[in-house]
Formats: C-alpha cells, structure tokens, sequence
C-alpha cells in the first residue's frame, strides 16, 4: 500500500492549481474577454489531457502526470493568445437575426421584451406598416435565438418577445465575451404599453419618438439609460432594479413626479426642475397641468440613479 501511494502522480492537484491560477487570473482582469469561450471550443484538449496521463502513467507516474498538465497548459496558453490577437478571426461566428412585426391596421399595442442578458436598444423609427423590427448583430455564443408570440384582439395587439444571444455561463464568473446587440424599431403613434424584463443586462430606451401610455422595467444588476417620450400625454413608468445604474432623461417639453423606494446609494436628481417634495418624492411645479407629464417609480437596490 505504502508503494502504491508512492507512486502516485500529481496529474488532478497540478490540473486544479493550474486552472485556479488561471480563475484568478481572471478575477484580476488580467485574461482578455473571449477567454472562456475560446477554451470551450478546445475541450478536445481535455480529452487528450487524460488519456496523455494514462498512457505515461504505465512507464512512470510523474511521466504521466507532466504529460497531462502540458496538455491543459497548452489549451489555456493556446486560448489566451487566440483570445488576445487583435488581427484574428474570431472563432465566435458573426451571427444575424431579423424580427418583423406588422402593424395590421392595430389601434394600441402590448410589448412585452424579455432579455436575459447582453444589450437591448429600443426607439422609434419603425418602418410604415411595422409595428416593430429590428435584430440581432455581432458574435455570440450559442447563436442568438428569440421567440415571438403575437394575439390580437380588436384593435390591440399584444406581443411577447423573448431575446437571447450573449455568452452566459455561472462558473467560472463571467464577462460577457458577446458585442452582439438587439437594435428593435418601434412604431410611432401607436398608443403602447411596454414591457422590459431582464437580467444583467443593458437596457439603452429612446422613447423619445413613441406613444408610451406605461413602462415597466424590472431588471437584475443593469444598466440602464431611458428617454421617456416627449409628446405621449400621460406616460406611468416603473423602474425596479436589483442594482447597477439607471440614468433617465426627461425632455424640457415633459412635467414629471419621481418617488423613490428601496436601498439607493447614489441619486442625482434635478431639483431646479423636480423640487423635493420630501419622502423621496421630487415633482415639477406645473405637473397638475402639463400637457405631457410623466409618473416615475424606482425601487431599486444599491445602484446610481440619476435623473435630468
């Protein structure tokens, strides 16, 4: 027994201290994005690492053992400079996906957008007979995917969109290795209530241009930018967030009430205009009559909030 644990190899301690110097390397920031996507397409190694290890392990352990380790050390060296070469060809394909919506003569709308990670633009601007359109564009991993389901009921249309198309894996902690990113066009003029749920994700909302009656976004630790529209009459918009940064412009045109809720660390708002009604309460003095005016609720977590 003695003999038997004397010739004992060091092949799964030297594997575990090799890819734990490289998860803290990680950590530090010091691996290039698309690190772990390009070790996932070189798995192979891991198969060859092993059976490396059992072959030379019958002429000597430690033979066994080196064998192993230069394998993985090769596949994590090989990763690293192919996700470092600025002049590559990325391995990740370059994918593209369309959404199409008509418009079919539809009175007021539901939009409902679901997004687990990665970022999501959303604006004005959809082609005539459209109600929304759009795509996905850039690398990722797997290849971006959505579904659609779309009722309609009179003159109101209700639609559900579910995106996805970034890289998303729980260990080791991730950077997003994705630059892909859902550009949808929403139609103008079309009285709508929208809907945006999501993860950690990046939410960049123009709505500038659009008829929103109500926004809801609830959302993890994202990041946030929204322009709330300008000309919608009365828009409710509801922002609950686990955390990140939420930046909301209000055109000059638009009267506004912000209330505040929850474990905001930071908050940058713009008295001049949104006088402090206390209890996290800021309000323009001539809501009660503006034309355009819009009702804002944030319940958030330890994030930035900034409001102008």
């Amino acid at each position: 027994m003695k003999e038997r644990v004397r010739r004992r190899g060091f092949g799964l301690p030297g594997s575990l201290l090799l890819v734990g110097a490289f998860v803290l390397l990680w950590n530090f920031e010091v691996l290039p994005d698309g690190f772990w996507g390009e070790l996932f397409l070189l798995w192979p190694f891991g198969l060859a690492a092993v059976a490396a290890g059992l072959l030379l392990s019958r002429v000597h352990p430690w033979a066994g053992s080196l064998a192993a380790l230069a394998v993985l050390a090769g596949a994590l060296f090989g990763a690293w400079w192919v996700a470092d070469s600025d002049d590559r060809t990325p391995i990740l394909p370059v994918v593209y996906e369309s959404i199409s919506v008509p418009l079919d003569g539809v009175q007021t709308a539901q939009v409902n957008l679901t997004a687990s990670s990665g970022v999501l633009a959303l604006s004005g601007g959809a082609a005539p007979g459209q109600l929304l359109a759009g795509g996905f564009e850039g690398m990722a991993f797997p290849a971006a995917q959505y579904s659609v389901r779309l009722s309609t009921a009179g003159d109101r249309q209700a639609l559900e969109i579910s995106l996805q198309g970034s890289w998303e894996v729980s260990f080791p902690p991730e950077r997003p290795i994705s630059n892909g990113r859902w550009t949808l066009r929403h139609a103008s003029g079309v009285p709508t209530d929208i809907g945006v749920y999501g993860g950690a994700t990046t939410l960049d909302l123009d709505l500038q241009e659009l008829t929103v009656r109500s926004l809801n976004i609830e959302a993890g630790a994202a990041d946030i930018v929204a322009v709330m529209p300008a000309n919608a009459g009365r828009t409710d918009a509801s922002f609950r967030i686990g955390g990140g940064s939420l930046d909301i412009e209000i055109p000059a045109s638009v009267a506004a009430q912000v209330e505040l809720a929850g474990g905001v660390s930071s908050v940058d708002i713009d008295t001049a205009r949104f006088p402090s009604q206390g209890d996290g309460r800021y309000t323009s003095p001539d809501f009660e009559n503006a034309a355009n005016r819009v009702t804002i609720r944030i319940d958030a977590g330890a994030g930035d909030i900034t409001v102008r």
